[in-house]
């Protein structure tokens, strides 16, 4: 688990002394490193503050600096230290007297190299449990950190998807500031056909952090949960005394994600601001009023604040209604798989949003979604297909920050669509006059019946008929008679069979019946007609 090897200083007056103690120690064994070897307790402790090494081999009695101040001075530096005193048997007593300086250990000169490595070992396995229990301890404190933004997260979104009333005391959270408000960043593609999802990633991650960074002084507690389509909501709690600071700081963090996202050209940025609320049961209006301004960019622009305000009273009911008013020629033009009807109607619709300036634009949103809706209500589609395909398009009208773009992407994605559903029909009627027209071909020498066919492709025999007609351009009987005179043309020019063997093997028993029909085809005998082309 140890991330790096431990490193010596090796402190002795005399020089020769300081590097036989080096060359003396087993280094890679002890997976240890020697960053210096110096003769003086002055340099020591200068090599001391720039290091910080994990172990000293120190000696007691040097010029200018003497051990045992060498381990006093260093103690005010690092706690972490670890010393080996070095001594003569004449200073066995200032040795005795380090050890109540905190000294690990202490050696007698002439120095033992195993007594040396063994003292190493030893202080070695103590930096080593002291490290593995720091290191348990950050991943332990990172658990924790994110256990507790999970819980943020999360309660977050309950404020966000819930209608009921939250309990303070069931929340979890420590909001004690004086006011409650909420905004939501909403991140948009510039175009919405070149996503990614890595980049996307990167770029949330980076707004979270110019948020939390930006509203860290002035708020009590900052909760934020990322939505689908790049929405990134945001609850902050603070006092009264902040309430002028908490504003500029939401202009500083538009400001800061504006900057940030010129390196990209990706994106655009507009950010939502709820009113402020006293009460904690109307956090969550805080939190929809953030949603419903900054979806009002369709209509005020993005790379802005959008602050709620706007009127939204029977606002919703007019785009209720408008839908309501061009159902009919909707479901209409999707049963006609008329594309330019269902264009007509979408134009119809967002016609009206286009000459209003006073009325709650957010509702150019639902609008996409009810269209969506009823639009794949009459197409035939796969069910766990149509759950894709509908996501992917309501997620790419989330995107749409004009309403000429969004009534745009809803005209071709839907008319896309549209033509899909009309050639699938189209190749699914084909196929049973395809299946007649292949046993034809494959069967011309039989006895064949129009309603023998129709009851090999499994239809009713009058509708195959006129299915048949409308595919082809000529009535069945018609088809099978060229079919056959086709194949009777090939066997005259490139057989010697008589014109009754020709016939018979094309479906005429009769010679002067296939002799007769013929002639009244093609214009003349058969006998002449192999003449006139052997």
């Amino acid at each position: 688990m140890k991330e790096k090897r431990w490193r010596v200083l090796i402190v002795d007056d005399e020089l020769r002394i300081g590097m036989l103690i080096k060359k003396l120690i087993k280094w890679n064994e002890l997976d240890m490193e020697c960053i210096d070897v110096v003769d003086n307790g002055e340099t020591a402790l200068h090599v001391i503050k720039e290091e910080i090494p994990d172990i000293v081999i120190t000696d007691i009695r040097m010029p200018k600096i003497n051990g045992l101040d060498l381990i006093c001075m260093t103690r005010d530096i690092s706690e972490k230290v670890k010393f080996i005193v070095v001594s003569g048997y004449k200073e066995f007593e200032y040795a005795h007297r380090a050890l109540q300086y905190g000294v690990d250990d202490y050696l007698l000169k002439p120095i033992n190299e195993n007594e040396l490595n063994t003292v190493l070992k030893k202080i070695y396995d103590e930096l080593d449990m002291l490290e593995n229990k720091s290191i348990e301890k950050r991943e332990m404190q990172k658990k924790v950190s994110e256990s507790k933004q999970i819980i943020k997260r999360d309660f977050l979104k309950n404020i966000i998807e819930q209608d009921e009333d939250l309990e303070l005391e069931n929340a979890g959270i420590p909001l004690t500031g004086d006011i409650y408000r909420g905004i939501d960043i909403k991140l948009d593609y510039v175009d919405y056909n070149k996503s990614d999802k890595k980049q996307d990633r990167l770029t949330v991650e980076r707004v979270i952090a110019i948020v939390e960074k930006i509203l860290k002084g002035v708020t009590e507690e900052v909760l934020i949960c990322e939505k689908e389509n790049l929405h990134l909501y945001c609850l902050f709690n603070y006092n009264y005394s902040q309430r002028k600071l908490v504003k500029n700081s939401i202009n500083d963090i538009l400001s800061e994600i504006k900057e940030y996202l010129i390196g990209f050209e990706l994106y655009e940025v507009t950010i939502g601001v709820g009113r402020e609320k006293t009460e904690f049961g109307e956090i969550r209006f805080s939190m929809k009023e953030s949603w419903r301004a900054v979806e009002n960019r369709i209509k005020a622009g993005t790379g802005r604040l959008i602050y709620t305000g706007l009127k939204t009273g029977d606002n919703g009911e007019q785009g209720k209604d408008c839908v309501e008013k061009y159902r009919e020629n909707f479901w209409s033009s999707i049963e006609s798989y008329s594309r330019e009807n269902l264009e007509q109607c979408i134009n119809q619709i967002y016609s009206n949003f286009m000459l209003c300036d006073d009325m709650d634009f957010s509702m150019c949103y639902r609008v996409a979604d009810e269209l969506i809706e009823m639009f794949f209500e009459r197409i035939d589609m796969h069910q766990e297909e149509l759950q894709q395909v509908r996501r992917r398009l309501q997620g790419n009208c989330q995107h749409c920050y004009s309403i000429p773009q969004l009534k745009n992407l809803l005209k071709i994605e839907l008319g896309n669509y549209l033509d899909m559903s009309r050639e699938a029909i189209e190749a699914e009627s084909a196929k049973p006059v395809r299946q007649a027209r292949q046993y034809i071909n494959q069967h011309y020498g039989e006895k064949i019946v129009l309603e023998d066919i129709a009851d090999i492709v499994g239809l009713n025999p009058v509708y195959f008929s006129v299915l048949f007609k409308k595919e082809t351009g000529i009535n069945f009987s018609a088809y099978l008679v060229n079919v056959r005179l086709e194949k009777a043309k090939e066997m005259l020019c490139s057989t010697n069979e008589t014109i009754a063997a020709v016939g018979e093997s094309v479906g005429y028993r009769d010679s002067r019946y296939f002799s007769q029909i013929f002639t009244k085809t093609v214009g003349v005998k058969p006998v002449l007609y192999r003449k006139l082309h052997s």
